[in-house]
């Protein structure tokens, strides 16, 4: 199994290989420090925030406080965040004057870029798009190879070289990848056909018919011919669920109501599962807080 993605944001400071970065031990004590002294990470790579997952992360901070602390480096007669913006913005909107923040001194530009998008990318509610998108900045913005990229975060350099050849779909086959009609093994199935219009083609197939990756894979071996796939009971009944409509709305309802990603796996007998990811203890805090309030366990 392909270790989790991130080596762990603390060694990104700690490691004596970073350059220019001597921040000591990533388990550095935190200290309380004033909201308004902490200014925005001028090099974060991330733009936009989901408004509702803000709204159920500063609900749950009014109950519980900031459980994990932020990061911060000293600028010039405050302090600029390094990573941990998400907290600090629901924190300022449940009210809180102060937030515990571990300070990280001489930590250069370069590393403080690198920590703010190996943060982002630890995020579990990134779909596949995003992920590559991220992994092609972190090149574009740090200089890096694939090779480098795959060592900060973690990950094969196989994975992060899959990621990006997304990047090269049609506009439409990656919509339909961050809407999750297709799974990252469909998609890349459908990278393996040359020409956008017979990449479309196949993705129509796919989603109409409910392909599995299998299938995808079949046809796209055959140059996207849809005819040449077979669709034995066998493999319908493993169709993808997603062509069911009301599981695609089931999981829109979740997603808003827990501000997370959640999925739902259901199978042809009726039964399944639903996943609900988080990216850290807090964020399990709330969507715990959100399913079962503590009076109720």
């Amino acid at each position: 199994m392909e270790r989790r993605l991130g080596r762990g944001l603390g060694s990104l400071l700690g490691s004596p290989s970073a350059e220019n970065v001597q921040a000591g031990e990533a388990s550095q004590a935190s200290t309380e420090l004033a909201t308004s002294a902490i200014k925005p990470n001028s090099q974060q790579p991330r733009l936009r925030f989901d408004e509702a997952a803000l709204e159920s992360l500063r609900d749950s901070i009014k109950l519980h406080g900031v459980i994990q602390p932020i990061a911060v480096r000293r600028a010039g007669d405050g302090f600029e965040l390094i990573s941990g913006e998400r907290r600090l913005k629901a924190a300022k909107m449940a009210g809180l004057q102060t937030i515990p923040a571990a300070i990280h001194d001489d930590v250069s530009d370069q590393a403080s870029l690198e920590w703010a998008m190996v943060e982002n990318l630890q995020r579990e509610d990134l779909d596949p798009i995003e992920r590559a998108k991220g992994f092609q900045d972190m090149m574009q913005r740090l200089g890096l190879t694939q090779d480098q990229v795959a060592e900060r975060v973690g990950l094969k350099r196989s994975t992060i070289t899959n990621h990006l050849r997304l990047l090269d779909l049609p506009a439409e086959v990656q919509d339909a990848l961050i809407q999750r009609l297709l799974s990252m093994g469909h998609a890349r199935a459908i990278a393996g056909v040359a020409g956008d219009r017979a990449q479309l083609t196949l993705m129509e197939k796919v989603i109409r018919e409910g392909w599995s990756v299998r299938q995808t894979e079949r046809s796209a071996q055959v140059g996207g011919t849809v005819s040449a796939v077979a669709s034995p009971k066998k493999e319908a009944s493993r169709a993808n669920p997603k062509q069911h409509g009301w599981v695609q709305d089931a999981e829109g309802r979740l997603r808003e109501r827990l501000g997370t990603q959640s999925v739902i796996h259901h199978r042809g007998d009726g039964g399944g599962k639903i996943t609900i990811s988080y990216h850290d203890t807090e964020e399990l805090d709330r969507v715990l807080n959100t399913i079962a309030p503590r009076g109720m366990i």
